[in-house]
């Protein structure tokens, strides 16, 4: 029988998600209006060039904005773990693929490895809500060890994860009692 997992987060930008689009279009209108009025005042009719200047403007900014729009889909069929990046709901991109027995270490963000392990590993991949990783008993991440590399991925737990994660590799999933059958 095939074990299937999915999650979907949406990427927070924080303050510079809010900030970032009222700031980009207010300053467009402002540079639209500078590059289109002022060679008009001054006598120089050059409308076709600073009309192509002012869609070229407004294409960044629309590009930019689209790219804030990030969301990462982890997804697990049996012991196989695909994380990907989707940017602005069209583009999607395969950041990592691996199988759950290749990994080191399985558990939260929060317990007493994950400051050694992050340092020496070659990459970490945050798949959470948040830029930064807090150290939460809500994120988690598996250590993988990929021949001459190791790399991490971060992500959100979810108890529907876990059976599938001591199944496939029980030696390296950190125990949460409260989650394992039989126990109370």
């Amino acid at each position: 029988m095939d074990s299937f997992y999915e999650d979907i987060v949406k990427r927070d930008n924080g303050t510079l998600g809010k900030i970032f689009p009222v700031t980009s279009v207010i300053g467009a209108i402002i540079l639209t209006l500078i590059v289109n009025i002022f060679p008009m005042l001054i006598g120089y009719n050059i409308i076709f060039f600073t009309g192509m200047f002012t869609l070229l403007i407004w294409f960044l900014v629309w590009y930019l904005n689209r790219k804030l729009k990030v969301e990462y889909e982890i997804s697990m069929v049996n012991d196989q773990v695909t994380a990907t990046s989707i940017t602005a709901m069209t583009k999607r991109e395969e950041l990592v693929c691996f199988t759950v027995r290749d990994c080191e270490f399985i558990g939260p963000t929060s317990s007493d490895r994950f400051d050694s392990d992050k340092s020496n590993c070659e990459f970490s991949l945050n798949c959470t809500e948040n830029r930064e990783v807090t150290g939460n008993e809500d994120d988690w991440y598996m250590l993988v060890n990929a021949g001459s590399y190791r790399y991490m991925l971060i992500f959100r737990f979810s108890p529907d994860v876990y059976p599938l994660l001591r199944r496939f590799n029980p030696r390296a999933t950190v125990i949460k009692p409260e989650l394992v059958r039989g126990r109370q």
